[in-house]
C-alpha cells in the first residue's frame, strides 16, 4: 500500500497558513475566543502521513458540504486535522469536492434551511429529534448508502428504531452520552471536600449535592451548582432531576389516555417535589450561579471551566468543553455519576446522530460515508481507519481533551474493542476521577433512562419556563408555575398529535 509521506510538507504548508489567521470570533455569547497556534504534534503528523493516498474511486462525482466541521473558532490543531482529512479525501476521490460548513444544529434553525434546500448535506441532530425530521420529509433515505458500506448489520436495534421508518434508515449514529456531573476538582479541593488521597468527596445523591454545593459557596465564594435555565436547557436536566424524585410510572411527565391521546402531567407530588428541591436550591441552599436564566449549555460549561462553579450536570460528550475549551486541566477535572434522588437513580442517556438534509443525493451519500470512514467515526477497522482514530485521539489529549473510553454507538464488538485499546494508549488522565462514572453504567448504580416520547424539546422549553419563575421570585408558588408547564405542553400536544 502506498503511503503518503508527501502529505506531511502538504499539511505544514496548510499548518504555518492557519496559525497566521487572526483566531478572532466567538463561538456562541459566551464560548471561548479560539486559541491560536496550537499546532498538531509530531504523533499526529505521523499517523496521518501513514494514510494511504491511492485513488480508490476516481469516478465518484459529488460536492459534499459537512456541517460536522469545526468552527472557525476551534483551535488551530483541530482546523489543521479536518484540512488534512480533507486534502487525503480529495486524493482518494479526485472527483468529490468537500465543502467545510459548520453548523451548530438546533431544530428551529434547520427547519427554514432543509425546507430552502441551503442545509449542509451532513449535520448532526440529538436523538430526540430524528423521528420528527423523517416524519416531515426533512432528511434523506441513505438506507442504500448505508447498505453499500455493509453497516446494516452493525446498527443496534435501539438506533433501527431511532432513525428509520417502514425498513428504511435515515442516518447513523456518531456517539451515545450518559448524563452525569462534571467537576471542577479545585473548588473541592479549596472547599476541603477532599479524602485522605486529594480526591474529590463526590455527592452521590441530589441532597448531597446540596450540602456540599452550600460549603463549596461558604468556603470558595464560587457557585456550587451551575444551572443552565435558559430556552430548553433547563428543562432537560430538570427531567432527570424530577425522574430521580420518581416522576416516572403513575406519575410519568406524558401519558397516552384510554382513547390514545397524549396528556401532560407536570403536577404529580413528585414533579412538585422536584420543582421544591430547584426552589431550595437557589433560595435555602444558595448554591446556582446567579446568571441562570440566562445561562445556555456553552455558558455553563465556560462557567464551570473557569472556577465560578464547581458542579455541572453534563454528560461524557462534553468533557472537551470545560477542559480545552475553557482552560480547566485534565486533572482538575472528573466526570461523576448522575445523583440519586430519594426515589429512583435514573441516568438520562441519549446521543447524537448524522443525518442528510433531504436534497442528498445517493453519490453525495456515498462521498459522505467515505469522508466518515476516513476520519475513523464508521466501524471499520483498517490500518488507515485505526491510524486516523490514533491522530484524533493525540490531537485530543495534546490540545487537553480528557481520553475516555466511549460509550459505543455501534453493535460491531471488535471496534468497540479498537477504540477503547485506544483510549487507553493515549490516556491523560487519573481514572480515579472518571471509574466511578464508567463503573456505573454497569453495576447497577444508574438506571439508564431514554427521553420523554413526545415534543422533548417543547417539553423542555415549558418547563424552564417553570425553573425560571421559581428562581427568580421567592415567594413564587411551585404548584402553579407546574400547572402553567403543563397548560402549555397540553395544548401544544392537543395540535401537534391529538387531532
Amino acid at each position: 500500500m502506498k503511503k503518503w509521506f508527501a502529505f506531511l510538507a502538504l499539511l505544514c504548508v496548510a499548518l504555518f497558513l492557519t496559525a497566521c489567521g487572526d483566531g478572532g470570533g466567538t463561538q456562541g455569547s459566551q464560548g471561548p475566543t479560539a486559541p491560536g497556534g496550537e499546532l498538531p504534534s509530531e504523533e499526529v503528523l505521523y499517523e496521518i502521513a501513514d494514510i494511504a493516498v491511492d485513488v480508490v474511486n476516481p469516478y465518484l462525482t459529488a460536492t459534499i458540504t459537512l456541517g460536522n466541521w469545526p468552527p472557525d473558532t476551534a483551535p488551530a490543531a483541530e482546523l489543521a486535522l479536518f484540512d488534512g482529512f480533507r486534502d487525503i479525501m480529495r486524493r482518494q476521490f479526485p472527483n468529490v469536492t468537500v465543502v467545510p460548513a459548520f453548523f451548530s444544529y438546533t431544530l428551529t434553525s434547520y427547519l427554514p434551511m432543509a425546507l430552502g434546500g441551503t442545509a449542509p448535506n451532513l449535520f448532526q441532530p440529538p436523538f430526540t429529534d430524528p423521528q420528527l425530521l423523517i416524519n416531515q420529509g426533512l432528511v434523506a433515505d441513505v438506507t442504500d448508502a448505508l447498505a453499500e458500506f455493509g453497516l446494516l448489520e452493525k446498527f443496534s436495534p435501539a438506533y433501527v428504531d431511532l432513525l428509520g421508518h417502514d425498513g428504511r434508515l435515515f442516518g447513523l449514529p456518531r456517539d451515545g452520552y450518559v448524563l452525569g456531573m462534571h467537576i471542577n476538582v479545585d473548588l473541592f479541593r479549596e472547599a476541603g471536600l477532599v479524602d485522605e488521597e486529594g480526591l474529590p468527596l463526590i455527592p452521590t445523591t441530589l441532597q448531597e449535592v446540596a450540602e456540599k454545593g452550600r460549603i463549596i459557596r461558604e468556603e470558595t465564594g464560587a457557585a456550587g451548582l451551575v444551572f443552565p435555565a435558559s430556552e430548553t436547557f433547563g428543562g432537560w436536566l430538570f427531567t432527570n432531576i424530577a425522574w430521580n424524585f420518581g416522576a416516572t410510572g403513575e406519575h410519568a411527565m406524558q401519558y397516552q389516555d384510554a382513547n390514545g391521546n397524549w396528556r401532560a402531567n407536570f403536577t404529580s407530588p413528585p414533579m412538585v417535589e422536584a420543582l421544591y428541591f430547584m426552589r431550595a436550591l437557589r433560595w435555602d441552599y444558595d448554591i446556582l450561579n446567579a446568571d441562570a436564566t440566562t445561562t445556555d449549555w456553552a455558558g455553563s460549561h465556560n462557567i464551570l471551566g473557569t472556577g465560578r462553579a464547581a458542579m455541572n450536570f453534563a454528560a461524557n460528550d462534553a468533557v472537551a468543553e470545560p477542559t480545552a475549551g475553557r482552560g480547566l486541566p485534565v486533572d482538575s477535572f472528573a466526570l461523576v455519576p448522575f445523583p440519586a434522588g430519594p426515589v429512583n437513580a435514573y441516568a438520562l442517556t441519549g446521543g447524537t446522530a448524522f443525518m442528510f438534509a433531504p436534497q442528498t443525493t445517493h453519490d453525495q451519500a456515498i462521498a459522505i460515508l467515505h469522508f466518515l470512514e476516513i476520519i475513523g467515526v464508521l466501524p471499520v477497522i483498517t490500518d488507515d481507519t485505526v491510524a486516523a482514530m490514533r491522530a484524533g485521539a493525540i490531537s485530543a489529549r495534546d490540545r487537553g481533551v480528557p481520553v475516555l473510553p466511549p460509550i459505543p454507538a455501534w453493535a460491531d464488538e471488535d471496534f468497540i474493542a479498537q477504540q477503547r485499546a485506544i483510549a487507553n494508549e493515549f490516556s491523560n488522565v487519573d481514572m480515579r476521577l472518571f471509574n466511578d462514572f464508567f463503573d456505573s453504567l454497569v453495576d447497577g448504580r444508574v438506571a439508564l433512562r431514554g427521553e420523554e416520547p413526545m415534543f422533548t424539546q417543547q417539553m423542555y422549553r415549558d418547563l424552564t419556563a417553570a425553573i425560571q419563575r421559581i428562581i427568580t421570585r421567592e415567594n413564587a408558588d411551585v404548584f402553579t408555575a407546574l400547572q402553567q408547564a403543563e397548560d402549555r405542553f397540553q395544548e401544544f400536544l392537543d395540535d401537534m398529535v391529538n387531532r
